[in-house]
């Protein structure tokens, strides 16, 4: 009787054994796959639409007209203009007024906080909402009489309407 208790313990042992290996290996498959965000983010953007979701109730999401926007980030750095464009060397180029200065750009935290960087300082923050091969969407929170978080949504260019665009 007692020796029947043994193998059934050991056979247990021996599946929670295999439970652990399994799990340590489906996680290391799925750190292996997935892209980072450094990677996904490198690219060029399209502005898709910008939202302020404001902050008592979060299903209140109204799309800011570009005039509103403009005034809005008018006392903000002027990055914010159609195209964002990240990369590898982690310099970013946009339309920008101030036209031959670089921007930096870091990836921190836990791939959610991108921040900008002119010589060292920084300029601005974001935390990455959502990333993945077609969407980002950032969030800017700042301390103006508008309530709430300024949603940036936008979406990756492709190749082709890059190469259609030079064309």
């Amino acid at each position: 009787m007692r020796h029947t208790k043994y193998l059934h313990r050991g056979n247990l042992i021996r599946i929670t054994y295999a439970l652990i290996i399994g799990l340590l290996m489906l996680s290391l498959f799925t750190l292996i796959s997935s892209k980072s965000p450094e990677l996904l983010i490198q690219g060029t953007w399209r502005e898709k639409e910008w939202n302020i979701e404001k902050g008592n109730d979060t299903a209140t999401t109204n799309v800011i007209a570009s005039g509103l926007r403009e005034e809005i980030l008018k006392d903000l750095e002027l990055l914010h203009y159609g195209i964002w464009d990240f990369n590898d060397n982690r310099l970013t180029t946009y339309d920008m007024k101030q036209a031959g200065t670089s921007v930096e750009w870091l990836i921190k935290g836990r791939g959610h906080i991108l921040e900008l960087r002119r010589e060292g300082k920084r300029i601005e923050t974001f935390l990455i909402q959502q990333i993945d091969e077609n969407t980002l969407e950032l969030h800017l929170n700042f301390d103006l009489q508008v309530k709430g978080i300024m949603k940036i949504v936008l979406e990756r260019v492709t190749q082709t309407e890059k190469y259609a665009k030079k064309i």
